[in-house]
């Protein structure tokens, strides 16, 4: 009797060992989100900043050397299309040498007549891509990925994750508690 209530004894003991570090990994894992959110937040953050912070460019090839300044033009239509979101192809007219591929967040699109092809609208370009077109800020545009919702993710995870650590503490003290 003794082997049969021993070898029981054993199996429980590595059920709960094994639940100990099931839960112990999930808390880990949770933890990982919740830096990968932050990361998250801190690029889209700071993309926004130096797009809000960046000065009128002195001239257009400078905004597609880098984020310090942004080019605002006229901007000529050459095609447009839709597969997801409305696409259009534009070329500005001080970089004649240059289109430009964007597109437009569903929700916020300008007007069919403000992007025919062969129209002109007002442009803009940041960072070597359009941010603004025809008044409407395309997907491109760093305010069109607000960084918030990531911090919030990275929070709600950060105390999830403590609390399956903090649970499972109790739970690997009792399973390798010496028997």
């Amino acid at each position: 009797m003794l082997n049969g209530s021993g070898s029981a004894l054993s199996s429980a003991a590595r059920q709960s060992r094994a639940q100990a570090k099931y839960a112990i990994g999930l808390g880990a894992f949770v933890l990982v989100f919740a830096a990968a959110a932050f990361i998250l937040y801190l690029h889209y953050s700071g993309d926004i900043s130096a797009y809000e912070s960046a000065s009128s460019c002195a001239s257009p090839g400078d905004a597609l050397q880098g984020q310090a300044c942004v080019y605002k033009g006229q901007a000529r239509v050459l095609s447009t299309g839709r597969h997801d979101r409305l696409e259009a192809v534009v070329e500005f007219d001080s970089l004649p040498a240059h289109t430009f591929s964007t597109s437009f967040p569903n929700n916020n699109e300008p007007s069919s007549t403000a992007l025919t092809a062969g129209t002109t609208t007002d442009g803009e370009i940041w960072a070597g891509k359009v941010t603004r077109l025809a008044g409407k800020p395309t997907v491109d545009n760093p305010e069109a990925h607000p960084a918030t919702p990531y911090l919030e993710f990275a929070v709600g995870f950060l105390v999830g994750g403590l609390v399956i650590l903090g649970l499972s503490a109790g739970l690997a003290r009792v399973a390798w508690r010496v028997r």
